[in-house]
């Protein structure tokens, strides 16, 4: 009877609790509404500013400006920062429909150009951004903001000559202005057409074999109007062998939110596939994430692999997240390679720190790639950086670690190090 009644209780106060809570709420949202129907539309507007911009107070925010454009419906700088806050929550046509307000009522508003031109530029409509930048350069030629947006959506259409035309007849106009001379100067190392690169490679092995393996790479690409083209020259020194591949590879566009990439090596040594393929689809996808479909074959006389290609990324900020695997139906090696690499750029592709764990072994490390050597289990972890040095000179250091399972229940260790320059022009 005392169980009963204690539980009876406990009901009783758990249901005035939730109506105690409701009520409070109710009340709170009628005593805010109160509040900013006794406010002026600046006021509203001051309130909604200081409110964080977050993505679970946008709702909110949204509420307080249309609140105050109720009380000032031709208030600019209100709709702007109400059209922002739809860009910013993925309410496109919401934002769209803000902007245009705006530019309704005065033609003439850079600002409104400039939002509007970000809306549609950072969800890959380039085309519209164009537009919006040369109709807010009509009112506004000598805009530096605007000449920089608009070689922005020129390049992004794959126009990088004329928005480098266009920055430097700007900077021979108004010379001391830094936004454009920076950007300028980004867009012309951005788009430079060569790279001549060297590298080389020293693996160590404690247990697995008694001579290290020597690697040295020498490449040259070129930027073309449908995408960059490599030449490979990979020599190798491992059981006291010398080696040489040749190697070309392609990375075509096919649309503009998918290129490939397409590769073919040769060799007449034994420590080198006696040829090798490759191909594989890269599709940019929506919310910064990208993925990767293809396959590689390896001839390795008398032994040929297929291995399939699956792997998915993400940015975020300066960061980038990819996680890769190798799946092959023929041979163990491949079957189990998963590869987590993890990148933080400081400013563009050039310069960055990274990092990498994973199991098994890629077929397109060519360093650690042999037919017959392949180990029951493998586990790695590598890091790398990258950093421009002068005059567009890269260097890049690499460090990896794998633990080996090379015989059954026989383990050792495999350390690298790695160095390359790289020359554009």
């Amino acid at each position: 009877m005392l169980i009963e009644t204690l539980n009876y209780m406990k009901k009783t106060l758990t249901r005035f609790l939730a109506i105690t809570l409701c009520l409070q709420l109710f009340t709170t949202s009628y005593l805010v509404a109160q509040e900013t129907t006794e406010l002026s539309s600046d006021e509203i507007f001051t309130l909604a500013r200081n409110i964080p911009k977050e993505k679970a107070n946008y709702p909110q925010i949204i509420g307080l400006l249309k609140t105050a454009l109720t009380k000032s419906p031709d208030y600019a700088d209100i709709r702007m920062f109400l059209g922002r806050v739809y860009t910013w929550n993925d309410d496109l046509d919401s934002a769209r429909y803000q902007f245009n307000q705006v530019l309704a009522k005065d033609a003439k508003n850079i600002e409104a150009y400039s939002a509007i031109f970000d809306l549609e530029y950072w969800n890959n409509n380039y085309w519209r951004a164009l537009d919006h930048a040369n109709a807010g350069l009509f009112y506004a030629p000598n805009s530096a903001e605007l000449n920089i947006k608009k070689a922005k959506a020129l390049n992004a259409l794959k126009e990088s000559r004329k928005a480098l035309a266009l920055l430097k007849n700007y900077n021979v106009q108004f010379p001391n202005q830094d936004s454009v001379v920076n950007y300028y100067q980004s867009l012309k190392k951005e788009n430079l057409k060569n790279t001549v690169g060297v590298s080389y490679e020293y693996v160590y092995f404690d247990k697995r074999f008694n001579d290290p393996w020597h690697y040295t790479t020498i490449d040259y690409s070129r930027s073309t109007g449908i995408g960059s083209i490599t030449g490979k020259l990979l020599y190798s020194n491992r059981f006291k062998t010398d080696g040489l591949q040749g190697e070309i590879e392609a990375y075509p566009s096919i649309t503009k939110n998918i290129y490939a990439y397409m590769a073919l090596g040769f060799s007449g040594s034994d420590i080198f596939p006696r040829f090798r393929a490759g191909a594989s689809l890269y599709y940019t996808l929506p919310k910064s994430f990208d993925a990767e479909t293809g396959f590689r074959y390896l001839d390795y006389n008398p032994t040929k692999t297929y291995i399939y290609v699956l792997a998915l990324g993400k940015y975020t900020g300066n960061y980038y997240f990819n996680l890769k695997t190798y799946l092959s139906p023929d041979v163990d090696i491949f079957s189990h390679s998963f590869t987590l690499t993890a990148r933080y750029y400081f400013s563009d592709r050039y310069n960055y720190m990274g990092a990498q764990l994973g199991t098994g072994i890629s077929p397109d490390d060519m360093t650690r790639n042999i037919t017959g050597l392949g180990n029951l289990h493998s586990y790695k972890f590598g890091l790398s950086y990258s950093k421009d040095l002068v005059n567009n000179l890269t260097l890049a250091l690499s460090g990896l670690w794998y633990y080996e399972e090379y015989r059954t229940n026989t383990w050792g260790n495999q350390f690298s190090a790695g160095i390359s320059l790289a020359k554009r022009f």
